[in-house]
């Protein structure tokens, strides 16, 4: 069985190999995360693994407070029940058909309100163009969309519904900006999709 410690360096390498952490010597973190990553090491090996996790969850933590904010996915879909549990779907839509997106946003940051509950919160850019990239139609602030957590969740899903209505049979492109609005990062994601009769 993998000790943490060779799960945790794996870890920190994906996230190098994505930019996320140039070096561990840039680190803004108090406290050198291979020294926290020992800690963990041997606590798990003293029999501690509840306080092994809350370390290993400030570490990621730390990282994911760094990292830029990216979509890992992002589709149209239907039957969208919970993170990772959804239908893709053809991205073909009739005329005035609502269209549904399932995303999944990395590196977002967290908010509270005045009673102390969590949440995260994004208001949506959005730009209709043709394929030859012609602006259509485009609106700032086009959605806004607020989660309620019951901690630093970190895999969440956003369900956004589009509707464009009286377009006509073509070929689109949507283009979507998420702007955290618990922090200063942003990040984009393009969906093409065809409308029929």
């Amino acid at each position: 069985m993998r000790s943490l410690r060779s799960f945790l360096a794996s870890f920190l390498l994906v996230l190098c190999a994505i930019g996320a952490v140039p070096s561990l010597a840039n680190a803004q973190s108090t406290s050198d995360p291979a020294e926290r990553l020992k800690e963990a090491d041997a606590l798990i090996n003293s029999g501690q693994p509840k306080a092994a996790y809350a370390v290993l969850n400030s570490v990621v933590d730390d990282y994911w407070q760094r990292i830029p904010m990216f979509v890992q996915k992002a589709t149209f879909a239907t039957n969208i029940t919970g993170y990772g549990t959804y239908s893709e779907r053809v991205p073909i839509f009739k005329v005035n058909e609502p269209q549904i997106i399932y995303v999944e946003p990395v590196g977002f940051g967290y908010g509270a309100r005045d009673d102390g509950k969590i949440f995260a919160a994004w208001a949506v850019d959005y730009n209709l163009t043709d394929t030859q990239g012609a602006s259509l139609f485009q609106r700032n602030e086009f959605l806004k969309v607020n989660v309620p957590l019951g901690m630093h969740n970190r895999e969440i899903h956003l369900t956004l519904t589009i509707n464009l209505t009286g377009l006509q049979p073509g070929n689109y492109i949507s283009h979507y900006v998420l702007k955290d609005q618990n922090s200063e990062k942003q990040t984009q994601f393009s969906l093409p999709f065809e409308v029929t009769e």
